[in-house]
């Protein structure tokens, strides 16, 4: 038997037999209205009303507007800076459109990039939307139930499945895509082949954070129609009239202000999360382009807990130190301190080190560093073996100091200028769309920031790299990389840091690794001198007997 739709009508979704009979109070003549114009027409036509006037809820003007596209134009396709309510709004949609349209005909698709942003984004803005209504069916995690009917579904496929959604069509079928940018171009394709029909629609919204088919939809005369939000458009900017509750969750002045001043008004970033627009100008001699690294946060590439690696940039005097983790090619936790005092820094990076079962961990070894990596390879059992019998090391990590001004692989050194330059575009080659080869999804938009930061240029007829030195790098941003190097000494795998004389720290000669060096790094005919999963075997005497 059809379930019938009880959620539209009568306050409360009573029918008003039904409020008859449980002795309720009906008024005549509303009852009267809703026989010649039933609410869930009446609704259909006014997704506002719907939302404002019947379910209670505080829109702003963007939100009306969005809800009136979708109701007026198969093709919507929202453009939107940080903080204005996006995957709220698009839950929304998800309700009004399955609260005014019966149950059985009525359908409710939505995709993201990962799986977290469909679980714990936008299906868990429906989860709460639906119990704070009180409407029909039941929800869970990503799906909701009306009866039998699957009446809405939220799903990351993946990458590779072709067909996804294949069949899941409906009369009045409303597709979702959430933060659109990082949407592969065939859940696009998918989506343009469900919705193919009269009644139904598509819904795209995100942060515009490069080309692509987001951005291809978003132009002029493109046939969808499009909405852009950045900060100037909400009512903190534009004196919008919203209640203080409102107010509070869209983004603030203060928040735009601080933005502008470190990322700078013409970056990417600035131009794609607080005016919500596509980045124009960009650099063609960024090392690390902004598009490229935006999509390896959509990367849901496996954590490898047998290969855990470690880079540490160290801090001098009032500067911050930054060590950051790795687990397979998933960017993990981070930690950042500033602390004057060498051996307080060596304790509260080792404390790391073992709380994260470091395997292996690389440190910047330019100035103060080289004393930092020093004394933690005293403290390693992994080369103070004398030590560790006497219980005087602290943690088990190699120790791998990576001095950045130092020459690059000898395989590398027409192509670089030096390590510094090696490291970055290594970073360069794991960020290409077509490789994958790092997964941001953990790292923030102050590092992206730093890591997009520096330029290259080519030095000579052998197409030599040399990066933008750092000292015109912190002048321009105001403060050192840090974090970036961190990030990216995490993942370097130490080709070519072979003769750790070179160094200073010792004659110990480490073997390349194969693990997830990109672009012609990585040496797979090398595998056999690899002990254990990406471990490095130490060759030669442990200088001085004291490593």
């Amino acid at each position: 038997m059809a379930v019938r739709n009880r959620s539209v009508g009568t306050q409360a979704g009573l029918t008003a037999l039904e409020a008859l009979n449980s002795g309720k109070k009906i008024d005549r003549w509303s009852h009267a209205a809703d026989l010649i114009d039933p609410p869930e027409l009446r609704y259909r036509r006014d997704p506002v009303g719907w939302a404002q006037d019947y379910r209670k809820l505080e829109l702003w003007s963007k939100q009306r507007e969005i809800l009136q596209s979708i109701r007026d134009h198969p093709l919507t396709a929202v453009h939107s800076c940080h903080e204005t309510g996006k995957s709220w709004t698009a839950a929304l949609s998800t309700c009004w459109w399955l609260d005014v349209h019966p149950v059985g005909e009525a359908r409710v698709i939505t995709t993201a990039p990962t799986s977290k942003q469909v679980d714990a984004v936008l299906w868990y803005e429906i989860n709460r939307m639906h119990a704070r209504l009180g409407l029909r069916g039941q929800c869970n995690i990503r799906e909701w139930y009306v009866g039998k009917y699957l009446v809405a579904l939220g799903r990351k496929p993946p990458d590779h499945q072709e067909a996804a959604f294949q069949g899941m069509h409906a009369r009045f079928l409303l597709v979702v895509l959430d933060e659109a940018y990082g949407i592969p171009k065939q859940l696009w394709d998918e989506a343009s082949t469900l919705a193919a029909n009269e009644h139904s629609r598509i819904l795209v919204i995100g942060n515009p954070d490069g080309p692509g088919e987001f951005e291809q939809v978003c132009r002029p005369q493109s046939g969808w129609n499009v909405i852009h939000i950045g900060y100037q458009h909400t009512p903190n900017f534009t004196g919008e009239k919203v209640s203080k509750t409102l107010g509070e969750m869209l983004v603030h002045p203060g928040w735009v202000d601080e933005r502008r001043k470190k990322w700078g008004p013409q970056s990417a970033l600035f131009q794609s999360k607080c005016e919500g627009r596509f980045p124009t100008g960009g650099d063609p001699f960024s090392v690390i382009r902004h598009d490229w690294v935006v999509l390896c946060r959509y990367l849901e590439l496996p954590v490898d807990d047998d290969d855990v690696e470690a880079g540490v940039d160290v801090g001098a005097g009032g500067d911050r130190t930054v060590v950051r983790e790795r687990r397979g090619r998933v960017a993990g936790r981070e930690e950042e301190f500033i602390d004057a005092d060498p051996m307080r820094t060596v304790g509260r990076i080792c404390e790391k080190l073992m709380e994260w079962g470091v395997q292996r961990v690389k440190v910047d070894s330019t100035g103060l560093g080289w004393a930092i990596a020093g004394r933690l390879r005293e403290l390693s059992s992994f080369h103070n073996h004398q030590g560790a019998h006497n219980g005087d090391t602290t943690h088990h990590s190699q120790v791998v100091a990576v001095n950045f001004g130092a020459g690059p692989a000898l395989t590398n050194k027409r192509k670089f200028m030096n390590r510094r330059a090696e490291i970055w575009w290594q970073g360069r080659e794991m960020s290409r769309p077509d490789v994958k080869g790092w997964d941001l999804s953990n790292v923030d938009d102050d590092v992206l920031h730093e890591l997009t930061s520096p330029r290259y240029e080519i030095m000579d007829s052998y197409g030599k790299i040399k990066i933008e030195p750092k000292a015109d790098v912190i002048k321009r941003l105001g403060f050192s990389p840090d974090r970036a190097e961190a990030l990216l000494l995490a993942f370097y795998d130490a080709i070519g840091i072979g003769e750790l004389h070179s160094e200073g720290m010792g004659r110990d000669i480490v073997t390349p690794n194969t693990g997830p060096m990109i672009g012609g790094y990585g040496h797979p005919d090398r595998e056999s001198l690899i002990v254990g999963p990406h471990r490095p075997t130490i060759m030669g005497p442990l200088g001085g007997g004291r490593w």
